[in-house]
């Protein structure tokens, strides 16, 4: 991220200087580097988040268990939660990914040179007398209203928004046994509503440029520029006195230009929230018995059953401006812009969604004891997911052979699935926000759309497997290994957004031309009310991709599980146990992805890459545990080992000018071309992580258990990733070593 590059205007629009760095970039705890050609300062908003957000947690359980006759019996139980994040904290502010002009990340807004600290700037970055005299306005390039200096509205310079989740569940069953040949029954009704709001507060494009302009403020009443109660907002790094996240001091502050909490405040956007409710009704019916079919091993059992599920889920915007229908232009009450972009130079929108979803199911199963030591199950199951999607059937058969009391086989196989949402098969769309590659990474818009016609998700598989028990000495063993197949068909997924984008617009800083002929072009919006002209338009004119919800390509995952536990009692008066479990993946392979006919990317293997810019994510190889642990009376002390392999960046190293761009061609630096460049390479392996964690858990009297724990004991730090927070969460943790005390009172 970046704040603030400039480019000095004159009167007539042309160029005064070139792209200008702000001169106290480094000082603030800026990287003064390069985007292509053009000086940047990049900046990190990640020291003003919260590594661990602040939760208050309140769960409430009861159950009821009522015996009807001697054969029926009675269940209800009621269950209630709720989690608060009242503090979530974000970034000082968003970068602009669209201006008062319409869609755009570089230069869309700008500022005059009456504006307070931009006089100040120019002189601090060094221009020239008569630069600075032929200067009127300065485009706002590569910029950032609020970065290293923090947002004064809140403590420590982050924004704050909130998050709440509340959910409650009510279920009753009902059990009993048919006067018809011993057929039992087990009925069962569960009803649960989740709701969940949420508010992430954003700047009006608006408000944004006429604060710029002099004209900012609740109590501006005039058009001429800091008069009659209208304020300048500066944009400068001389307006804030250095970085408080970080403890720096800005040389360069100018405590006449900081910009007023008062102004601030005007800026933001507070009343926003998105409501999300979701109703869950479910209806179970099973009836079991035995079957008047006996065979070597025993009577033959059965199962048969149904279930009807309905699901409802309702999302509301709290305020009109989140609401593309009612706000779509950057000025709040006008509707005949050319391209919808909203009120917000970052956040997108949504519309107000009303979705319902049934689905009826079929099943039936049978548990066939062959002999003694062989047993099968056999199983089938229906569901109808009604409309477009359509319904599917699914079989499976398990078996164990027990060879001898120590050792048994077992396996099955059979086809899976897994059902849209409602939320998938709507033609609504909800809009997020993505660093596209294509445009040199800068954060555009991403519209995720549901599709009516989208499949049920399928898969077969397989696993065949062992156990091993015996006794050991004074202990006993127990070895487990299974192998396990998945091969995935119509996968519910999305259009991946950086494919798409990728896909005609490249890889680059932004600057490369794209192929406006692109077989996905229908899914990119360019800026220019999208224009896409050959060989004009760059990366950077991307403005929003959209991502459709669609049966995906084919995937094969293999791979080896296994466990070995030894457990050995009456040593030093108590109990001692050890253990280790891991989980080989062998393959994982994604096929070839097109839709309707158009290809869309190539096929690949995922195993052992971080796939940040793909499907599925980052895949390790190998994940383990190992633990020991012993027991005394009312004491235990466990201590876990936990293992994560590391994986590579499947995207490769990637080359950062850090030094004088004149005559600089990053590309040819990178073919090993001769050129004037000063680069630097980095990114390429996340390495492994491991961490000890070490429990100590007393029972005390009247049913309590006090426990204290440390993690992470040898305070290991998560390896450097090519990611905005510098680490990956799917490897490695950044909490260090930390402690925990815990007291449960049971009653």
């Amino acid at each position: 991220m970046f704040r603030p590059g400039s480019l000095p205007l004159s009167a007539t629009g042309a160029p005064t200087a070139g792209v200008t760095r702000d001169a106290n970039c480094t000082n603030v705890g800026g990287f003064a580097g390069f985007s292509g050609a053009t000086p940047a300062c990049y900046f990190t908003y990640i020291p003003f988040d919260n590594l661990v957000e602040h939760e208050d947690r309140y769960h409430v359980f009861a159950q009821a268990n009522v015996d009807l006759t001697e054969k029926t019996k009675f269940h209800v139980e009621a269950y209630w939660a709720k989690t608060d994040l009242p503090r979530m904290r974000f970034s000082p502010a968003f970068p602009p990914i669209q201006g008062p002009n319409g869609p755009g990340s570089v230069g869309v807004f700008s500022t005059p040179i009456t504006n307070p600290g931009a006089l100040t700037a120019l002189q601090q970055a060094g221009l020239s007398a008569a630069q600075i005299a032929a200067t009127s306005r300065i485009s706002l390039t590569l910029f950032r209203p609020l970065g290293a200096g923090g947002n004064p509205l809140y403590d420590n310079g982050g924004q704050v928004g909130y998050r709440n989740y509340d959910i409650y569940r009510v279920a009753a069953g009902l059990t009993g046994e048919l006067p018809i040949a011993g057929i039992g029954y087990d009925l069962g009704v569960t009803y649960s509503h989740t709701q969940n709001r949420q508010h992430t507060p954003d700047i009006f494009i608006d408000k944004l440029q006429r604060a710029l302009n002099g004209l900012g403020g609740a109590g501006c009443r005039t058009n001429t520029p800091g008069t009659n109660g209208c304020v300048y907002f500066n944009p400068f790094s001389n307006g804030y006195a250095g970085n408080p996240a970080l403890g720096l001091t800005n040389p360069g502050f100018v405590s006449g230009n900081a910009n007023g909490v008062e102004l601030l405040d005007w800026l933001f956007e507070r009343g926003s929230e998105t409501r999300q409710r979701q109703d869950l009704f479910v209806v179970d019916l099973v009836f079991n018995g035995e079957l008047g079919i006996e065979l070597p091993g025993g009577k033959v059992g059965w199962a048969a059953g149904g279930q009807y599920r309905t699901t409802d889920f309702q999302s509301t915007l709290r305020s009109p401006f989140q609401d593309v229908r009612v706000t779509p232009c950057p000025v709040p009450g006008t509707t005949n812009c050319t391209l919808a972009t909203g009120p917000y130079i970052f956040l997108g929108q949504g519309t107000p969604q009303q979705l319902e979803d049934s689905v009826y199911a079929f099943f039936a199963e049978t548990n066939l004891p062959i002999t003694d030591a062989l047993n099968a199950q056999l199983a089938i199951r229906y569901e109808d997911y009604g409309g477009l999607t359509g319904s599917t059937t699914n079989p499976k058969l398990a078996l164990k052979w027990q060879i001898v009391d120590s050792f048994a086989l077992r396996g099955s196989v059979g086809t899976t699935f897994r059902g849209p949402t409602p939320g998938n098969r709507s033609t609504n769309s909800v809009t997020g926000l993505s660093g596209i590659q294509a445009a040199g990474n800068n954060f555009k818009s991403v519209d995720f759309t549901g599709n009516p016609a989208v499949g049920p998700e399928k898969a077969f598989t397989y696993n065949i497997g062992a156990i091993f028990q015996t006794d050991v000495g004074r202990g006993s063993l127990r070895v487990i290994g299974d192998y396990w197949h998945f091969n995935i068909e119509d996968q519910i997924t999305t259009v991946p957004a950086q494919v798409v984008a990728t896909s005609v617009g490249g890889v680059g800083n932004g600057t490369q031309l794209v192929n406006c002929g692109a077989a996905l072009r229908s899914l990119i919006t360019f800026n220019n009310n999208n224009t896409c002209t050959q060989g004009v338009t760059v990366g950077n004119d991307i403005q929003r991709v959209r991502s459709d919800t669609v049966n995906g390509p084919r995937t094969k995952v293999t791979g080896i599980d296994g466990s070995i536990d030894y457990k050995m009692p009456d040593v030093l008066s108590g109990d001692v146990s050890f253990g280790a479990s891991f989980s080989r993946l062998v393959k994982y392979d994604i096929g070839e992805f097109s839709v309707n006919g158009v290809f869309i990317s190539a096929p690949y293997k995922a195993l052992g890459f971080t796939n940040y810019d793909r499907f599925p994510g980052t895949v390790s190889k190998l994940r383990g545990a190992a633990y020991a642990e012993y027991t005394r009376d009312e004491h235990n002390l466990r201590v876990d080992l936990t293992y994560i392999g590391g994986a590579t960046d499947n995207r490769g190293p990637t080359t950062v000018q850090t030094g004088s761009s004149t005559n600089c061609n990053v590309a040819n630096a990178q073919a090993g071309i001769a050129t004037n460049c000063q680069l630097t390479t980095i990114g390429l392996k996340v390495k492994s992580f491991y961490s000890f964690d070490a429990t100590y858990r007393i029972e005390l009297p009247w049913d309590t258990t006090v426990s204290a724990s440390v993690f992470n004991i040898f305070d290991r730090d998560p390896s450097a990733a090519r990611l905005e927070a510098s680490y990956d969460p799917f490897i490695g943790n950044p909490y260090g070593r930390t402690y925990k005390i815990a007291v449960r009172k049971k009653f």
